[in-house]
């Protein structure tokens, strides 16, 4: 028997049958994982695509979530019990949120967003056959896919100039010095001006036109290089195409030929952002307005064209207290990336020009203080408006509701002697020295130094109805009377020193001649201030902000 075991065990023949045997059944295992892996991938790819879809048909008619969602995983090869949960929710679209945190389950009128979740088994295929003949279960394994999506609502806003009061004579004078040009028009003329709405999308298409743009897109004019006379004049084209006024319209020929004169080159990148709609062809129909007042576009255009972002007026009062003013004007670059006007998704924003002005203003005394000259700094930083949400109602378009975040600049004041160099330099900020108020050659002279900072930093949420949106109303941001606040905070602050020239005597009460001069103008200069800004388009610690188009409906994927 031992004999025989031994034998047996010597005995090598038919081993290799037995190895094969063995390595084709490890062999076929493998092959087994093989297909049912690559099959696992391709059903989960396939449901994760339907669960996409339920998404966005869910996100899309968000008052019937559920229904939409499961009736698009039954369109797309999936049984409707496969939908497990649908929740709807609010998505925030800010890039300051963690993104978990930027969706918010919730339902009501600011619900915008719905997450989706699907359940479904597969099969193994060959490996099934192991499992049953090894005892084991069907095989089956359950996969778990997920996805998010938010309405594709966009709203086109702005933020800029104010208009509270129109001065030609001023307004020419601004106009022409940017420019580079003579401007002379009525008060009437830009009263017009101010009330033709331009919409944006058609006033691109006249510019291809008149500048012969070999443009396919909207975004592609507003990166050409093109005349301002050519701009102007396709204001003048699109104004008529809106049924503006005749006199809004004229207005436009004049200034047309006036810049034509300049043959400066310009780009209108930072005017307008058309968003996810700058990319369609010209003469694809596009379902919002965006739109400005010619006014607005004009003011726009030549602030743009004026390279040299400084100039230097003269402006003609007739103030009490008053005998000259002259004004140094300088424009920084908005902030990267950014323009007036934006077509966009909830989380983008608009931004004003950085600006800064020097206002060099003659008051009027009595006595050896009869002249007593005032130099006056403002700097202000860029203004912000946040697109925050767009709140659509369930088909109808009326109820939709548009709210902006609106941050005012930050303004930094100052009476002191600031040089050319330090305003013409919008890289660093301007720290004077005490500037010369008074001089009276070979006796003394009076200095004067005052520095007040106001801040509003706090984002005021803005909200406009339908009805607002379409008239494009602007609305003032701001939580006090800036402008007197400043004056009076500078009178109260300013620092005067009497410096004796040569031998000279003491003049008893001159620094209190001049500052009761300078305290006697406080009601002028609130005057000219308040003026010259509403001109220029700027507010002390104030930012206009309006809407002028809205789309509601379809949707987007955002995880």
């Amino acid at each position: 028997m031992i004999h025989a075991l031994r034998k047996l065990l010597a005995d090598r023949r038919g081993i290799s049958s037995i190895v094969f045997a063995g390595s084709s059944l490890m062999l076929f295992g493998f092959g087994s994982m093989a297909v049912d892996v690559g099959s696992f991938f391709y059903q989960k790819r396939r449901q994760q695509t339907a669960t996409d879809l339920a998404a966005l048909a869910a996100a899309a008619d968000l008052e019937r979530a559920v229904n939409a969602a499961r009736a698009s995983a039954s369109r797309n090869g999936f049984s409707a019990s496969a939908v497990e949960t649908v929740q709807t929710g609010t998505y925030t679209p800010d890039a300051r949120l963690a993104p978990d945190a930027r969706f918010r389950q919730g339902s009501g009128p600011a619900a915008n967003a719905v997450r989706i979740e699907m359940r479904a088994t597969t099969p193994m295929i060959l490996g099934r056959v192991l499992a049953v003949g090894l005892g084991g279960d069907t095989g089956d394994v359950a996969i778990v896919t997920r996805a998010t999506a938010a309405q594709e609502a966009q709203a086109a806003f702005a933020i800029g100039s104010r208009l509270a009061r129109i001065e030609g004579g001023a307004l020419n004078g601004l106009l022409s010095g940017l420019l580079g040009t003579s401007i002379s028009l009525s008060v009437m003329d830009y009263e017009g001006l101010a009330r033709a709405r331009i919409d944006l999308f058609g006033f691109a298409r006249r510019l291809a036109t008149r500048a012969t743009i070999s443009a396919l897109t909207f975004d592609e004019v507003v990166r050409a290089n093109v005349r301002i006379g050519d701009v102007i004049l396709a204001a003048q084209d699109a104004a008529r195409d809106q049924g503006a006024g005749s006199d809004a319209i004229a207005a436009l020929g004049r200034l047309a030929a006036a810049a034509a004169s300049t043959g400066q080159r310009i780009n209108l990148q930072s005017l307008v952002s058309f968003g996810s709609y700058g990319s369609r062809q010209l003469s694809e129909e596009v379902p919002l307005k965006a739109s400005l007042s010619a006014l607005d576009l004009v003011s726009a255009t030549a602030q743009i064209a004026n390279g040299a972002r400084q100039l230097d007026l003269g402006l003609a009062v007739n103030v009490p207290g008053l005998a000259a003013v002259s004004l140094k004007l300088g424009i920084g670059e908005r902030p990267v990336g950014t323009s007036l006007v934006r077509v966009d998704r909830a989380g983008a924003s608009v931004h004003t020009a950085q600006t800064r002005l020097l206002l060099t203003l003659t008051l009027v005394g009595s006595g050896q203080a009869s002249l007593v000259k005032l130099p006056l700094y403002l700097e202000l930083a860029a203004a912000t408006a946040r697109l925050t949400s767009v709140s659509c109602g369930a088909g109808d378009i009326t109820s939709s509701r548009v709210t902006l975040g609106v941050t005012p600049a930050v303004v930094d004041a100052w009476i002191g002697q600031v040089s050319n160099a330090e305003f013409s330099n919008f890289s660093t900020r301007p720290n004077p020295p005490a500037a010369t108020l008074l001089d009276l050659l070979g006796l003394a002279k009076v200095t004067g130094r005052a520095h007040v900072t106001i801040s509003n930093t706090s984002e005021t949420p803005v909200s406009f109805s339908y009805a607002e949106i379409q008239r494009a109303d602007k609305k003032t941001t701001s939580t006090q009377n800036f402008v007197a606040s400043l004056l009076s905070r500078l009178v109260s602050d300013l620092d005067l020193r009497v410096e004796l020239l040569g031998l000279g005597l003491p003049i008893p009460g001159l620094g209190g001649a001049v500052s009761g001069v300078i305290a006697g103008a406080a009601a002028p200069l609130d005057q000219v201030l308040t003026s010259l800004l509403n001109t220029l388009g700027v507010g002390l610690g104030q930012a206009d902000s309006w809407v002028s188009g809205v789309r509601c409906g379809g949707a987007v994927l955002i995880q």
